[in-house]
């Protein structure tokens, strides 16, 4: 008799949630983590949910096949498509089981309108923070007597005929039988030889999603024989320090743009359209001289970028600085004043539709005013898309389409639905994905 009915290994966003469904659905359940930190603590926080009750308690009219579409226009057929219809269709039962019996406080994020989405649709908890979601699927563990959590145990091995697990905890090694197992032990993007094999543009960027994305799922799955699919996708993050203050690497948060930032480069020049895809737009920043630039924000963008998590812990860290005037800020950063000056008035007369901007920008807010602020940024890994083919309830398949018996995954280790490459990815579709097959991935090991 198994130990437990459901294994599951990594306790990020896909491993939390299935361990939540499936526990809620009946099963015992066995957690394992590594005790490192996830990329789910280190995001944002938002993720994409279409035809939601808190959209239509705003009167927000919006669909899966509305997602779908939106999503095929980012990044056309090169998602497959059952996976991109189970995100789509189970994304709101998922967010009502967030919500509702996991116990965890969800709301419709409407300060800002983000690339690719036709609609608001991105949701967050209270504090809209990675970190603050983390911590609230954790807590919500210890409402369900059925799941036993073991932090720091790092999942080594599955044992012969995927019947459990082999795990080294407190330097001991240990052996757990389960009847089902969910692989959620995050992507690779802290893994250099995958990345220089997958994604070669990425293995040189500052990888800023958590230390335990080594990719060990993504083997697992592939010496299993599952399919690997989508494996050179990746979401750049180019609102990211490139340095350090004290342990933490300040993040900005995609949602600056919007508000009406612009970037320049060492030259005091801008250099793309900043309202495209944060993703594809990490590796035009690379491309630039030392792969940093300054992005430039007034105050009004500086208030309302403060809803998300990332952004006040960049504020609280003093990542940004704040000038009364564009010598003042050129003269920080080693700027050409002229240039900058140059620069920035263009992108005013931009804004107020007095000229056309060159790079192909089309949503620019209210002009930029003064006071500024500004920091230096650099392109970043944020997470790896590409991962084990499934079926819409999360199995992993074989390249004849036949389900490898009791292996299921979710999140990073996962094919995302981002497609090939950096274009295609939206924000919060990362999310998304991990929370829906995570959820879907839960109920089936249940046997729900």
């Amino acid at each position: 008799m198994n130990t437990h009915d459901v294994l599951v290994a990594g306790a990020g966003a896909a491993g939390l949630v299935a361990a939540l469904a499936a526990a809620h659905h009946g099963a015992r359940v066995l957690l394992l983590d590594s005790g490192q930190p996830s990329t789910f603590a280190t995001s944002g926080g938002l993720f994409s949910a279409p035809g939601t009750r808190w959209q239509r308690e705003l009167g927000i009219e919006d669909s899966p096949d509305l997602f779908i579409a939106d999503v095929r226009a980012k990044n056309g057929d090169t998602v497959p498509e059952l996976l991109l219809r189970s995100v789509a269709e189970g994304a709101a039962a998922t967010a009502d089981f967030i919500d509702g019996p996991a116990g965890v406080p969800l709301h419709l994020h409407t300060t800002t309108d983000w690339p690719g989405h036709a609609v608001k649709r991105l949701h967050a908890t209270p504090g809209e923070s990675g970190t603050e979601f983390n911590t609230l699927l954790r807590a919500a563990l210890a409402r369900f007597p059925a799941i036993t959590f073991q932090d720091g145990a790092e999942v080594t091995a599955l044992l012969p005929d995927i019947t459990g697990a082999t795990y080294t905890r407190d330097g001991t090694t240990h052996h757990a039988e389960a009847g089902a197992t969910i692989l959620a032990t995050g992507g690779y993007g802290g893994a250099p030889d995958l990345l220089a094999r997958f994604a070669p543009p990425a293995r040189h960027a500052v990888h800023a999603g958590g230390a335990g994305s080594t990719g060990f799922g993504v083997r697992v799955a592939a010496e299993l024989g599952a399919e690997m699919q989508c494996m050179d996708a990746y979401q750049g993050q180019p609102h990211v320090s490139p340095h350090l203050i004290g342990t933490v690497r300040p993040r900005f948060g995609a949602s600056l743009p919007a508000l009406g930032s612009v970037m320049v480069n060492r030259e005091g020049r801008r250099f793309c359209a900043e309202d495209m895809g944060p993703s594809e737009m990490t590796g035009v920043l690379l491309s630039q001289p030392e792969g940093r630039a300054v992005e430039i924000w007034d105050e009004h963008a500086q208030q309302a970028a403060q809803a998300g998590g990332p952004f006040r812990r960049a504020v609280e860290l003093g990542a940004m600085r704040r000038f009364d005037s564009v010598a003042n800020l050129a003269a920080h950063f080693g700027l050409p004043e002229a240039v900058l000056a140059e620069t920035l008035a263009q992108a005013i007369a931009c804004a107020k539709g007095e000229a056309t901007d060159p790079f192909g920008r089309r949503h620019w807010k209210a002009p930029l005013a003064a006071p500024f602020y500004a920091a230096e940024i650099t392109g970043a890994l944020a997470h790896t898309q590409g991962g084990a083919r499934v079926d819409a309830v999360a199995r992993v398949l074989r390249p004849d389409g036949t389900a490898i018996p009791r292996l299921f995954a979710a999140g990073g280790v996962a094919c995302g639905i981002s497609g090939t490459g950096t274009a295609g990815y939206i924000p919060g579709n990362g999310l998304a994905q991990s929370f829906v097959l995570g959820f879907l991935a839960g109920r089936a090991a249940a046997g729900a």
